[in-house]
């Protein structure tokens, strides 16, 4: 009799779970699961393409912060000597000749006409040309330079405007004498300098002291749109399998599980009511569904042999 309690206790699950049947029960914890698991994909392929967009911007910034100082260097070795062979009066100054800064950013707004997406900026707490006046970031990175005066490079993602860049900043400190010719006190300065620049800013330098940085930025934004778009993409293919897995689930668990519980739980009601009594439930099925319709039919013949004998 063990077992007809035990096909009375299933049948009595199956009532008080028909709000909610194990079918959609399960559809559920599967929906769940794997709709959390598109998630962690889609997030997963973002985070691995921004690692990607960055560490190819930091590649690309490193060339063109290396060139840059292998320029600088050139100039600072050899061309900036001969031309100071050249004029002997102190009071004459040509930017385009004479001053490393504007060397420098003058190359790389020749480079900028062919490339875009790059930025290269000499930023100054107090600088001779207003235009690299360092903005709000940038006199962050100033301020570390200038507590950290072992440090030699800061690289990260810093927001521009509606712009992401990827930058590479190096202190600009004052090590060499004759930095301190044209921003040292204004009245040394070239008169030709003081007659470009005026004599309010850009002065007054000191030696060892970090007054700016030099930073190149890369654009990231249009990377990282990309790789939204693609874990965006991932997403979406990952809800389209989804669904077709529940349909998948949903037909096999209607035809090889619910189907047959309920099927089960039918007879099994006509067999507690002595309907159905000759109707054999017997399988040759090794699942656990086979047990259970098996359990059931030798519950029908312990039924049948108790009225017989009756």
């Amino acid at each position: 009799m063990e077992s007809f309690y035990d096909v009375i206790n299933v049948v009595n699950v199956c009532k008080r779970g028909k709000e909610m049947g194990i079918r959609s029960k399960f559809i559920i914890i599967i929906a769940v699961l794997s709709l959390l698991a598109t998630l962690a994909i889609g997030y997963t392929s973002y985070m691995l393409s921004r690692q990607n967009a960055i560490a190819e911007a930091k590649s690309k910034g490193d060339i063109i912060y290396n060139f840059i100082e292998a320029s600088g260097k050139f100039f600072g070795k050899y061309q900036y000597p001969l031309i100071m062979e050249q004029y002997d009066d102190a009071d004459i100054f040509i930017p385009e000749l004479m001053s490393k800064f504007v060397v420098s950013r003058m190359e790389f707004e020749i480079f900028q006409e062919t490339l875009e997406g790059y930025k290269f900026k000499q930023a100054t707490l107090d600088p001779l040309w207003a235009d690299d006046k360092a903005d709000k970031g940038e006199t962050e990175l100033i301020q570390y330079f200038d507590a950290n005066p072992k440090a030699i490079d800061k690289q990260g993602v810093m927001t521009k405007g509606a712009e992401q860049y990827f930058y590479t900043a190096k202190p600009i400190r004052i090590n060499q004498v004759f930095c301190l010719t044209c921003h040292g006190d204004p009245a040394d300065a070239p008169a030709d300098q003081r007659d470009i620049y005026g004599v309010e800013n850009g002065y007054n330098w000191a030696m060892n002291s970090t007054v700016g940085t030099s930073i190149v930025y890369i654009s990231i934004s249009q990377a990282l749109a990309d790789a939204k778009q693609a874990a965006m993409k991932i997403f979406l293919v990952g809800v389209g399998c989804l669904l077709v897995t529940i349909i998948c689930i949903w037909v096999f668990l209607d035809r090889v599980v619910v189907g047959p519980i309920i099927n089960l739980s039918g007879a099994s009601k006509n067999i507690s009511l002595g309907k159905d009594l000759d109707d054999s439930l017997h399988t040759e099925s090794k699942d656990e569904i086979g047990a259970l319709a098996n359990a059931i039919d030798r519950m029908r013949i312990s039924i049948v042999k108790l009225l017989k004998r009756s």
